[in-house]
C-alpha cells in the first residue's frame, strides 16, 4: 500500500551549530502517515535541500540523510553539518551567499529508504542565521571584511592586547600589584615583629583551657543549693535539744558496748573488700559467613567464619590450609559458645548431618550433634549452645559432615518485600566469657 508522509517541521533558527569550526542548522520535525498516524521508531531517508527560490532547480545546498523516528514520531538532524552516513549531493553548506535573496528549505521524505522521495514541506527562512553569516560580513564600503581587530569607528577597541588599551585610556602607570607581593615599610615590619605569636601564648593557653568551666561546676552548684540555711534547721535544732540527754541512754550505751567491734569483724571485711576488686571478664565475639560452603560425602570439614561484626580478646585466624575457621581465646575461663546453621539440600529427600566442636585440632568429648535435614530447597536451620572451659591461647574450631553432596550451608540475601527482613548468615557463632 501506497504511504504519503507529512512531515511537520521546526526549524529554530537559533540552534545554530558553530563547534571545531563545523557549521549546521539544527532542524527536527513529526512524520506521520496520510492518515495521520504518527510513524513511532521507523527509519526514513531525508532529502534536505536549500533553495534560492522556489523553482526546483535553483538548489544552493542538497543532502541526503537516513534518520529514525523516536515513539513519538519525532526526528533530528543537523543540516550541513558532517554526520556518519549523511550524502552531500549538490553544493557545500559553506558556500551558500545567505546575504542575496531568500531561502527556502524543502523536505522530502523516503519512507521505505528506497531513495524515492515523496515531498513533504517547502517554508521560507524568514531570518538568516546569523552566526553563519556574520563569517562573511563586510565594512559598508565593501572594500574590505572584519578579521580580527576591530576599528574604534567601528565599536572596536582597534588594539589587540590588554597593555595596549591601558596606554590607550592612560592608565598603563595604574600599579595592581597583588596585596600578598606588596611590600611594607620598615616602622610597621617592626611593629608586626613585636606582636606575640600563637606560640607564645601555647603555655598560658592550655593553663586556661584546664580551669574549670562554669557547666563543670553546675552538679556541685546544685548540691550546695540544696543544703540547709543555719534559718532552715531552728527547728530541728530545738527537737534535738529536748531529745534524751548522755545519762538517760547508758543502758543503751552499755548494749551497743557489747555488740561486735571493728576488729572482731575484720576477716569478714576483708573477704568483702577483695570480692569487691575482682574486674568482671569481657571476653566475647560474634562472628559469621555468608559464602555457601559445600563438604566431601563423610569428611570432617571446618566452618569457615569470614566476617567479623563484634569482638574483645576473641579473634578469628585461619587454618593450615589458609581458610578462618580457628576462633581464638587470649584468657583462661568458661565461655558460652551458641552457634547457628543453615542447610539446604538442593534435590529431593533427606540427609544426615553431624556437627561437633575440636579444640587444637582435637575433637571435644560430648560435642556431636546428628540432624536429620529435609530437601528440595527447604532452609534448615540449626541450633545449639555450649559451656566449654578452655585456658589462655586455646582455640576451637566448628567441624560439620554431609551424608550427600547435594547438601551445604547456604546463607539468604535481604529483601525489601514487606515485611522487610535482612541476611540470613550461612553459619555464625557467637562468644562470652561467664563471669
Amino acid at each position: 500500500m501506497k504511504i504519503l508522509l507529512t512531515v511537520l517541521f521546526i526549524f529554530v533558527l537559533s540552534n545554530i551549530l558553530i563547534a571545531q569550526n563545523k557549521k549546521g542548522i539544527h532542524f527536527q520535525g513529526i512524520a506521520r502517515s496520510e492518515t495521520g498516524m504518527i510513524l513511532a521508531n521507523k527509519q526514513i531517508a531525508l532529502r534536505i535541500s536549500i533553495l534560492n527560490d522556489t523553482l526546483p532547480n535553483h538548489i544552493a545546498y542538497q543532502e541526503i540523510k537516513s534518520v529514525t523516528t523516536n515513539v513519538l514520531g519525532l526526528f533530528f538532524t543537523d543540516i550541513g553539518l558532517d554526520e556518519v552516513g549523511k550524502i552531500i549531493t549538490i553544493g557545500s553548506f559553506d558556500q551558500i551567499k545567505w546575504e542575496e535573496d531568500g531561502k527556502y528549505i524543502q523536505v522530502e521524505v523516503d519512507p521505505n529508504n528506497s531513495l524515492h522521495f515523496l515531498q513533504a514541506g517547502l517554508q521560507q527562512i524568514n531570518y538568516v542565521p546569523y552566526s553563519i553569516y556574520s563569517d562573511q560580513a563586510k565594512f559598508a564600503d565593501q572594500s574590505k571584511t572584519i578579521s580580527s581587530i576591530l576599528p574604534v569607528e567601528l565599536g572596536g577597541t582597534g588594539v589587540t592586547s590588554k597593555l595596549e588599551i591601558l596606554k590607550t585610556l592612560g592608565l598603563e602607570k595604574i600599579n595592581n600589584t597583588p596585596d600578598s607581593i606588596k611590600p611594607v615599610s620598615v616602622v610597621v615590619g617592626i611593629a608586626l615583629n613585636e606582636k606575640l605569636k600563637k606560640v607564645d601564648t601555647l603555655s598560658l593557653s592550655n593553663r586556661i583551657n584546664l580551669k574549670l568551666n562554669a557547666i563543670d561546676t553546675l552538679k556541685l552548684s546544685n548540691r550546695i543549693n540544696l543544703k540547709l540555711n543555719v534559718v532552715d534547721t531552728n527547728s530541728l535544732s530545738n527537737r534535738i535539744s529536748i531529745k534524751l540527754n548522755s545519762s538517760d541512754t547508758m543502758g543503751l550505751f552499755n548494749r551497743i558496748n557489747s555488740k561486735l567491734n571493728s576488729s572482731d569483724t575484720s576477716s569478714l571485711s576483708n573477704r568483702i573488700n577483695m570480692l569487691s576488686n575482682v574486674q568482671p571478664k569481657i571476653d566475647y565475639g560474634f562472628f559469621y559467613d555468608t559464602a555457601k560452603q559445600t563438604a566431601l560425602l563423610s569428611t570432617a570439614t571446618a566452618v569457615k567464619f569470614n566476617f567479623q561484626q563484634i569482638s574483645n580478646k576473641i579473634n578469628v585466624s585461619n587454618n593450615s590450609a589458609n581458610n578462618p575457621t580457628r576462633i581464638n581465646f587470649v584468657e583462661s575461663g568458661i565461655y558460652q559458645i551458641n552457634y547457628s546453621i543453615q542447610f539446604i539440600k538442593s534435590d529431593a529427600g533427606t540427609d544426615e548431618v553431624n556437627i561437633w566442636f575440636r579444640k587444637t585440632n582435637a575433637a571435644i568429648g560430648n560435642t556431636n550433634t546428628t540432624y536429620t535435614i529435609q530437601g528440595l530447597g527447604v532452609k534448615n536451620n540449626i541450633t545449639n549452645s555450649y559451656l566449654l572451659e578452655l585456658s589462655a591461647n586455646d582455640y576451637i574450631e566448628l567441624f560439620f559432615s554431609v551424608k550427600n553432596i547435594s547438601t551445604s550451608l547456604q546463607g539468604t540475601v535481604s529483601t525489601t518485600l514487606t515485611p522487610s527482613r535482612p541476611a540470613t548468615p550461612a553459619a555464625s557463632i557467637s562468644i562470652h566469657a561467664v563471669n
